[in-house]
């Protein structure tokens, strides 16, 4: 069952944890407003948001989390009608945040929300490469996210979760890799998908994202595909997360837990 292989990968994912709902208080504050942020694109064809979205969204209720200081973003409009989560605030912050490689406006619902975690898709990308929990929050929690795009979206990924609205409350990420889009991403077609059942969990988003690359390219292997990036290190804007010191993308670095 989805909520079986979602709590063990939660415990796993925090240090000391026994069982999900000590792994939430670990995360979380009882006074958090808590919002939880899934990606729009190919949600559609990839069709597990509803599932994923319950199954964290229930999590979090078993842990003493009230359903209205919920928020879930680009979440189907079904998942807040059925948990009565809080609504979304809707557009941008008034304030023009200088990140270094650019200027831009942040969605107004960092405003709202205490804590962040982030549930992006697993799936390859034409410009950066490959899309998961960096880029779901870069490119979808800034008003302008089209001009970020060149140089592989190197250092504009980086330079925008490292501001203080999104990476002070991020807590974890939560990757929805239960189908993969393995080619062309970030859209999705029945021929770009494949049905890997895959979850993974972590506090740090460039080591999330560096083993995503790794198993992206697995599956391209076994399609005769070429891999999107030899290494982590090799793809511009994990490389640039790297060294901005978001997380590690060295594979030493990282400690991998398997569950099956």
């Amino acid at each position: 069952m989805l909520a079986d292989a979602f709590a063990e990968t939660l415990t796993n994912a925090v240090s000391n944890a026994r069982n999900p709902q000590q792994a939430w208080q670990a995360l979380l504050q009882p006074s958090d407003i808590v919002g939880i942020k899934f990606n729009r694109s190919a949600q559609v064809s990839l069709g597990t948001t509803p599932a994923m979205a319950a199954t964290i969204v229930e999590s979090l209720l078993s842990a003493g989390f009230a359903a209205d200081r919920l928020v879930c973003i680009e979440a189907p409009e079904e998942v807040r009608t059925a948990f009565g989560t809080a609504r979304p605030r809707p557009g941008y912050t008034d304030t023009v945040h200088d990140f270094g490689s650019g200027r831009d406006q942040l969605s107004a619902v960092l405003d709202q929300v205490t804590a962040v975690i982030d549930v992006p898709f697993l799936k390859t990308h034409n410009i950066a490469g490959i899309t998961c929990a960096l880029k779901n929050l870069s490119h979808g929690l800034v008003k302008h996210p089209a001009r970020y795009h060149s140089n592989g979206c190197a250092p504009y990924i980086a330079d925008i979760v490292a501001l203080d609205p999104i990476r002070s409350k991020l807590r974890l990420c939560v990757v929805d890799g239960l189908r993969m889009v393995f080619t062309r991403g970030p859209s999705a077609t029945a021929e770009t998908i494949a049905d890997e059942g895959i979850i993974l969990a972590s506090t740090d988003p460039v080591a999330i994202d560096a083993i995503a690359l790794t198993l992206i390219n697995n599956v391209r292997r076994s399609r005769r595909l070429p891999k999107i990036a030899e290494t982590a290190e090799n793809l511009k804007f994990l490389a640039s997360a790297h060294r901005k010191g978001l997380g590690t993308a060295v594979a030493h670095g990282i400690d991998l837990v398997s569950l099956s």
